[in-house]
């Protein structure tokens, strides 16, 4: 009899699972949308993928062919290989080479990017205090050396420690056009943050205006300003101005790559996707030394949304190939990589994937939500619930986050607090800025689902269909 009942709840585990597995590809392969990432990027118009679309991707595997653990032990603290990590049998082992070769990453990163958020995540103590005190020591240098040079670095990095080292130089009688348009993309970027915070943003906005309006009084016909305006426009958000600037950008500079790209991510942004994919490729076109990385991931990005998976990993390894580049859109491209190879029943790749984009991103919260979604995946219900509450901390008005925990509690019979989850994402969806509106109501719709899969568990059928019926208006109304 106690055999039976194991065999039961084990059934009824994999079933449970294979609910998220569905939802999870709905939401989050399709409605995937970095907060950081909107930079550029924005999110697709979403549409669901039916299980018997999913298809064996014919993508390429780790090449293990080490003689033996400490071979590719070797191998990845020379060459900072966390692939190389992955192909270690021995757990205790893989588990000491991927803290090792992270921290070997992370504090190489810190240096390139004077990043001392960077060095937070080491693990080994004494590597991490020698971390934050050379890159202290090199901003110290610079700020007296070669002001200019340490806020083009922060700028390269999106650390808005830029703001205060550009402010101080457009304060001197030398500061350029471009400083000035630099300075206005570190305000917007801020306000960016602040928006995911669930804080306003308009300050930052109007800074950037500011800022737009002395490099216009230095050159009014420079095609990139109008550019950046376009983009502090996305932040405000006006997105009709934005995509009405772009062009503007695009008139008096045909061959400004940045402005085809914005207007390609604002028509992303407002679900007009064709457009949106024409105009990254013009900027692709134009690009001809792939130089501008987020071009790549939006097309990695869109391409995957619209079901060619072969395209978007094409793409998407254009960014991951390069080196000391925009860590942003390279940490991106990693994570749309670890949800395509999760997808495809790579939950090995999926993993080495996500601890590469964590070297380039580590507080990015979409990365904890796919980490949440993978350890779903492996069974590992409790590990889920950690990472989508560490999502949460990072990014309190992310509805995803909601998301992602209330599935991991669903998982761990937690059926009453997945739905207080659940509800609280509910809440989130109408003032989230990492949604667009297609994507809220996807969202709404798996919220309301997760709520009464819960309540199917529980044995409650009149607030089972309730929530059914709410999950299917929102199916409706895409």
């Amino acid at each position: 009899m106690g055999g039976h009942n194991l065999t039961g709840q084990s059934n009824m585990q994999n079933k449970k699972v294979i609910v998220i597995v569905a939802l999870f590809i709905t939401v989050f392969a399709l409605a995937y949308l970095l907060l950081v990432g909107r930079l550029f990027k924005g999110n697709d118009a979403i549409k669901e993928i039916k299980k018997e679309d999913i298809v064996k991707l014919d993508l390429s595997k780790l090449k293990c062919d080490f003689a033996s653990d400490q071979e590719a032990y070797n191998d990845a603290s020379k060459n900072n290989n966390l692939d190389a990590c992955s192909c270690i049998k021995d757990e205790k082992t893989k588990e000491m080479c991927i803290v090792s070769t992270t921290d070997t990453i992370l504090y190489s990163r810190a240096l390139t990017y004077l990043d001392e958020e960077l060095c937070t995540d080491i693990k080994v103590s004494v590597h991490k205090d020698a971390c934050y005190a050379v890159v202290k020591d090199s901003i110290k240098q610079l700020e007296t050396k070669n002001p200019q040079h340490l806020a083009d670095i922060y700028a390269l990095s999106h650390n808005e420690k830029a703001i205060a080292s550009l402010e101080q130089i457009t304060q001197k009688n030398s500061a350029t056009v471009d400083n000035y348009i630099s300075l206005a993309l570190a305000y917007a970027e801020k306000g960016l943050k602040e928006q995911g915070q669930g804080r306003d943003q308009s300050q930052y906005v109007l800074k950037a205006f500011g800022s737009i309006d002395k490099a216009k009084e230095l050159d009014k016909n420079k095609s990139e300003i109008y550019r950046v305006e376009a983009y502090v426009n996305e932040i405000k958000p006006d997105y009709k101005k934005a995509q009405s600037l772009y062009s503007q950008a695009i008139e008096m500079d045909s061959n400004n790559i940045l402005a085809y790209a914005g207007r390609g991510h604002v028509k992303r942004m407002l679900a007009v996707l064709d457009g949106a994919v024409e105009d990254f490729k013009k900027a692709a076109d134009l690009d001809i030394k792939r130089e501008h990385l987020y071009i790549y991931t939006n097309l990695c990005n869109l391409e995957y949304s619209k079901g060619d998976v072969r395209e978007a990993t094409k793409n998407c390894k254009i960014v991951t190939d390069k080196k000391d580049v925009d860590p942003v859109f390279q940490s991106e491209a990693y994570q749309i990589m670890a949800d395509i190879f999760m997808k495809n029943g790579d939950s090995n790749q999926s993993r080495a994937s996500l601890l590469k984009a964590k070297t380039l991103t580590p507080i990015d919260p979409n990365i904890f939500i796919t980490f949440s979604k993978l350890n779903i995946f492996e069974g590992n219900y409790q590990e889920a619930e950690v990472n989508a509450r560490k999502a949460m901390e990072l990014s309190p008005a992310k509805a995803s986050a909601q998301l992602a925990l209330s599935y991991a509690l669903y998982m761990e019979n937690k059926f009453d607090d997945s739905i207080v989850a659940a509800l609280a994402g509910i809440s989130l969806v109408d003032k989230d800025v990492s949604l667009l509106n297609p994507s809220k109501l996807i969202m709404l719709k798996s919220l309301n689902s997760s709520i009464a899969n819960c309540y199917r568990e529980m044995g409650n059928s009149e607030k089972q269909s309730e929530y059914e019926k709410k999950a299917q208006e929102f199916s409706n109304n895409k």
